[in-house]
């Protein structure tokens, strides 16, 4: 008698998987095989839940939950594959039967999840004995049963079946009208002198875009962007204005590519399923079970920043009017002027910088090379493995020991047949239940070449390929028993913490010098071009952060409809939204609704305000590292295996507080974007000099309280900022651990000092117990300028406007001298241990366990 068919022996057959790896061979992708396999995988589904649910003998956990999950392998694994498939290659003759997938996909997943006698027998579980990440999988796997409708009345989850389906419809249907307006919305010109301010690559590519279309002339693609690229280097303005308006026109222009009746009718489903459900509206729920916590504080972060951002994009756009002389400027001409400023103040020419961004050199010297600094390991080329195009790139990834972890596939290139932006993707998770290596996919969308030609990238598309890979990286380190919550299956304000932390190496002085070589010359990026670049990244930063909030502001007010509202004049409302929270028309939201593919067609929805909520993360762990050394070994493993590898088996921000013993604030990101508070500047004379300590009002008050109790007031005042201990520590040429850091921690609102070593972390669950107090927070801001009169990044042991509790790391006994910060960001001086302790009355402590 033969035993049952497991989930990997259904996959094998779905489409004969390449080699070592569960990669399937997609040359035998065809609408027929598509179809069979969604058949095969829903079949042995279902098989599987019948199983489960006839069984006579009281439900486990293996029995119940964990069969379960491997019930769905094959799903997942075809739906991956369609993900792939659709964004990357979706040739004509595939579309029909993607579209036929999905919705077999989704109907099977709906009819499991609503599926009253299998939520019963896993409901039953018995939890006592399972281990910390069993015990997690078997909550979560409850909590997607319960929020997909399976405790509603039967005819309640008869209606919720209904709205899935149709949104499942909908949803493809938006893709499908949005890929249509892309295409047929791309930038048709006759002559070259409208593509003036592009390179001879640039213009090139748009010649060839315009020939694989059998047209003549010139041919811009539109990007998923409302602010396209060319935007920038174009010169003319009547090009420009044909740019932006066909780019905002994408989704409304009537015909086959409008996608304002899915975008009415798909929120009006979703505010009717979140009130089937129990919430308000549809946002409520989205956010109920991510990081942020609910809708209010989602909003709370994006509507702060709106002010700040637009003080600033204002101070911008009042310099290039100065400079350039214009009395008014059209949203078409923002991003040049913004570029060409850039380029006139800070010398930064875009066409030379690319010359010292090629891609493969970029790819191999700066994206791979920071990862093996970081966790070791190494990438090798596999030219026989054959992607679903013939651009696709594979390397296999292996570890210290030689040990493979896994793929990984890259598409560089854009094509007709591929939809627009940047992104990575699971095609197979990694899972100790599976025995499955990962497969990770990352698309971009430059532009190819001509032969022979090398493919040169824009510091944005720089960028974008470092985040890219930060979520290939999530994926490859995935240490999970189960495939549903390995590497990036984690919460949607927390998936884009890895790869917006990862783009920190791009112009990182460990990392740059390694890639940024001249494409003709190998010559390295000289000095004055590298801090040119660094200049100009901070100019332009209000725009941007405007753009993405208004796209933000935008999400989150579509899915805060409450069920029975149902607008139908969606651009109306759009204005209404936006004009309402602040925004002016100049500088339009990053996507307008009609083309918003994140929320309305890529899982998103109610979820865009998680770029800005996981940069808050991703700019303090950057300062974190920097603070380690940066490119550190010990650093980069401790993140792999705390961070990065446990996906969703454990709760993110507890992982989060735990490693790094404090909750991430916002400071940092702050800093990033140029939106915290001014730190004043050094006086005009810019050497280095302790002669200088007169510059700020903190550091004079300071060096009065030195001089008072018989210390020379040896202060030295930077040119730049030293905000971390081993920027400090560099520029001072000393040791990490002999940078005395002041950390305000808030202990119930209260303010408290700790002086710890900058080459530890504070426990603060240690330090709670130590000195009787419930909890340890890292204090906001408001708080440390409230408590010392001071900012982050430059807080001084004395000098504040009341005493605060004071205890000093024991562990700063070991250096004869000691250099703490004088008040401002820019200061630092030196005190001996002794002195420390008597300036502040601290209470010596050991800071972490077992010190």
């Amino acid at each position: 008698m033969s035993s049952e068919p497991t989930a990997a022996d259904v996959w094998d057959e779905l489409l004969d998987p390449q080699g070592d790896f569960s990669l399937p061979d997609f040359t035998a992708v065809t609408p027929d095989s598509l179809i069979a396999a969604a058949q095969a995988a829903t079949d042995f589904a279902l098989s599987e839940v019948d199983h489960i649910v006839t069984d006579e003998t009281d439900p486990t956990f293996a029995t119940a939950t964990v069969r379960f999950e491997s019930a769905t392998v094959p799903m997942a694994r075809l739906a991956a594959l369609v993900r792939t498939i659709e964004s990357n290659h979706l040739t004509p003759e595939l579309t029909d039967a993607v579209a036929e997938v999905w919705v077999r996909l989704s109907a099977t997943r709906t009819q499991m999840l609503l599926n009253v006698d299998l939520f019963h027998r896993i409901e039953q579980v018995p939890t006592t004995d399972l281990n910390p990440e069993d015990k997690r999988h078997q909550e979560l796997t409850i909590e997607n049963f319960v929020r997909a409708g399976a405790r509603l009345g039967e005819e309640d989850r008869a209606h919720m079946a209904t709205i899935e389906a149709e949104l499942t419809a909908l949803s493809t249907s938006f893709s499908r009208a949005l890929g249509t307006d892309t295409r047929e919305l791309a930038v048709h010109l006759g002559e070259v002198g409208q593509l003036a301010g592009l390179s001879e690559d640039q213009i090139a590519a748009a010649a060839t875009r315009a020939g694989e279309r059998e047209e003549t002339g010139y041919l811009l693609p539109l990007n998923n962007f409302t602010q396209q690229l060319v935007l920038g280097p174009l010169t003319s303005a009547e090009t420009r204005e044909r740019v932006l308006a066909n780019s905002m026109a994408r989704g409304s222009q009537g015909g086959k590519g409008d996608t304002r009746a899915q975008v009415s009718d798909i929120t009006a489903l979703r505010a009717l399923q979140a009130k089937l459900l129990g919430y308000p509206s549809y946002s409520s729920y989205a956010i109920d079970n991510q990081t942020a916590g609910g809708p209010d504080a989602a909003a709370d972060i994006v509507s702060s920043l709106i002010a700040p951002a637009n003080a600033q994009l204002t101070a911008e756009l009042d310099t290039v009017r100065a400079r350039y002389g214009l009395d008014d400027i059209a949203p078409s001409d923002v991003m040049h002027y913004l570029a060409k400023y850039r380029q006139d103040e800070f010398g930064v020419d875009p066409d030379e910088v690319a010359k010292y961004f090629e891609f493969s050199t970029v790819l191999s010297g700066g994206v791979f090379r920071a990862a093996t600094g970081l966790y070791g390991i190494a990438f090798a080329a596999r030219d026989d493995i054959a992607g679903w195009h013939d651009d696709v790139l594979a390397f296999e990834v292996t570890d210290t020991t030689d040990r493979t972890l896994g793929l990984i596939l890259i598409d560089p290139y854009a094509r007709d047949t591929k939809r627009g932006g940047a992104w990575m993707d699971q095609l197979v998770p990694a899972s100790r239940l599976t025995g499955d290596l990962p497969v990770t996919t990352l698309s971009l969308n430059l532009a190819k070449p001509g032969p022979g030609r090398p493919t040169l990238l824009s510091p944005t598309e720089l960028t974008t390929l470092f985040h890219e890979f930060g979520h290939v990286l999530h994926g490859l380190f995935a240490n999970s028993t189960y495939p549903s919550t390995a590497g990036t299956s984690v919460p949607r304000d927390y998936v884009e913490f890895p790869s917006q932390f990862n783009e920190m190496w791009r112009f990182h002085p460990q990392v740059l010098p390694h890639y940024a070589v001249h494409v003709d010359t190998g010559e390295p990026m000289p000095t004055e071009m590298v801090d040119a670049l660094l200049a100009a990244e901070s100019f332009g930063q209000g725009f941007s952060t405007i753009e993405y909030l208004a796209a933000a502001m935008l999400d989150l007010s579509w899915h805060s409809l409450e069920a029975g509202e149902h607008i139908t004049d969606v651009l109306s409302f759009e204005s209404e939204v936006l004009a309402a929270s602040g925004f002016a028309p100049l500088v339009p939201p990053r996507y307008r609704t009609t083309y918003f593919g994140h929320i309305f067609a890529s899982g998103y929805a109610a979820g865009y305000y998680s770029y800005l909520y996981s940069e808050v993360i991703a700019a303090w762990v950057s300062e974190w590292f920097e603070a380690q050394g940066g490119l550190s070994r010990e650093a980069g493993d401790g993140f792999r295996e705390a961070i990065l590898a446990p996906g969703y088996s454990v709760d993110p921000m507890s992982a989060i507080e735990r490693f790094f013993g404090v909750r991430p604030d916002v400071g940092p990101l702050l800093r990033r974007r140029g939106l915290a508070e001014a730190i004043p500047e050094p006086a005009e004379n810019d050497a280095e000099s302790d002669a200088d300590t007169d510059r700020h009002p903190n550091i004079t008050r300071i060096a009065e309280i030195l001089t008072t109790n018989g210390i020379d007031p040896q202060i030295t005042v930077f040119t730049e900022a030293t905000p971390t201990a081993a920027s400090a520590a560099e520029r001072l040429g000393v040791d990490v651990g002999a940078i005395a850091n002041s950390l305000i921690f808030s202990a119930g609102g209260d303010p408290v000092l700790i002086m710890t070593s900058g080459a530890h972390r504070v426990d603060t669950d240690v330090v709670a117990d130590l000195i009787g107090v419930d909890s340890l927070d890292r204090a906001d801001k408001d708080l440390v300028r409230s408590a010392t009169g001071q900012v982050i990044g430059g807080v001084a042991p004395i000098g504040h406007p009341a005493p605060i509790p004071t205890y000093i790391d024991t562990a700063l006994r070991e250096f004869p001298e000691l250099w703490v910060a004088a008040g401002t960001p820019h200061s630092m001086m030196p005190l001996t241990y002794d002195q420390l302790v008597a300036l502040t009355g601290g209470k010596e402590i050991a800071v972490v366990a077992g010190q």
